[in-house]
């Protein structure tokens, strides 16, 4: 199977988020044994992270085992069209929260490819119900 993986992930353990990061971390290493990815917009979200430089990016990335071949095909975008068609009726009509377009594209890839992980699990729920999903953080009982 194939993870993709979300930005805030990434950002959690290039940052070393204080609460986040070693949750994140050990969520990738759970998923070794399958393969790790990011969607095309993730790679372009994470360039400020690395001052625009593409070969610390790489290197970063590659250290964390995460693929970034993107060679896509035209289903992502169809998918990824229709869930922000279909969020955009719901917004009109005041029954959907502001969507940004990454997390559309983002849950597209993942659904091409497998799951995802990531800690905005509601987040992507509401665009791919069927999406299978990894949260790092253990829910609140």
């Amino acid at each position: 199977m194939t993870w993709v993986v979300d930005t805030c992930i990434i950002l959690d353990i290039l940052d070393r988020h204080p609460v986040f990061a070693e949750m994140s971390s050990c969520a990738l290493q759970s998923k070794l044994d399958d393969v790790l990815a990011i969607a095309p917009i993730t790679y372009v979200e994470l360039a400020p992270a690395f001052n625009g430089d593409v070969v610390a990016q790489d290197a970063f990335l590659d250290g964390l085992w995460i693929n970034c071949d993107f060679k896509g095909d035209k289903s992502v975008v169809l998918s990824a069209h229709k869930a922000w068609h279909e969020h955009i009726m719901r917004k009109r009509s005041g029954n959907a929260r502001k969507r940004p377009i990454a997390d559309v594209l983002i849950g597209a890839y993942a659904m091409q490819k497998g799951g995802l992980i990531t800690r905005n699990e509601a987040d992507f729920k509401a665009l791919y119900p069927n999406l299978t999903i990894f949260n790092p953080v253990p829910s609140a009982s």
